[in-house]
């Protein structure tokens, strides 16, 4: 009987000491993170004229600083990431003649709050979401000798926001391994068709949605 209680005793610490190696230490940590960014085909609208631009798979880069709060399974970071895609098709439907080649990008900044299921013995599960404001860019030429139409116009500075799913792998007391899928959205916003040669803009109602498969490190500190 007593060494059925020592046995027990002996398998409650050692469950307790695998899933206190899943939770994530209490105070700061940095990541970085790259991955794939693959960004929704942008229906463009204006007054009696329509702008269909389809998009290659991309990349996105980011890191952040973050803040595991004591005693508790929440998170809190601040973010900066980037993100690209080529134009792999333009069509004007006013002149469908009319074909497109560029890229679209944003930067943004984010304040995240994530929360941490803990308790798994090898992986933590999470979600999140993100406020931010950043800049959304579409640099999309007409393809010919003169490019006489330019699609995007200045920078556009807009509010963002994005939800996050992921999994955290620890490795030991300092790094962590994650991977991640994130919904980032700039929704509404303008995008400004210039022709050149007659001096004319057209301002386009657009949006900017972009789906991220990405994976990182975590330097805990």
């Amino acid at each position: 009987m007593r060494l059925l209680k020592i046995g027990a005793a002996a398998g409650a610490l050692f469950a307790a000491t695998a899933i206190s190696t899943t939770a994530h230490a209490d105070g700061f940590y940095l990541s970085t993170f790259t991955g794939l960014a693959m960004q929704n085909d942008q229906d463009n609208r204006a007054s009696g004229q329509a702008l269909n631009i389809s998009l290659d798979n991309g990349f996105v880069i980011g890191g952040a600083i973050g803040y595991k709060l004591p005693v508790s399974s929440f998170r809190v970071e601040l973010e900066l990431a980037y993100r690209e895609n080529d134009i792999t098709a333009g069509q004007l439907l006013s002149d469908p003649t009319v074909a497109f080649s560029g890229d679209n990008s944003s930067l943004g900044a984010f304040a995240n709050v994530l929360y941490d299921f803990e308790g798994l013995p090898l992986f933590t599960p999470y979600i999140g979401v993100g406020l931010g404001v950043g800049g959304v860019e579409s640099d999309v030429v007409r393809t010919a000798a003169i490019n006489d139409l330019r699609f995007g116009g200045p920078t556009k500075t807009e509010f963002l926001y994005q939800g996050i799913a992921g999994v955290t792998i620890p490795i030991n007391d300092t790094f962590d391994l994650f991977a991640e899928g994130r919904y980032y959205v700039a929704p509404g916003v303008d995008f400004d068709l210039i022709d050149t040669v007659l001096n004319t803009t057209t301002t386009f109602n657009s949006s900017y949605e972009v789906i991220q498969l990405q994976a990182g490190l975590r330097f805990k500190f």
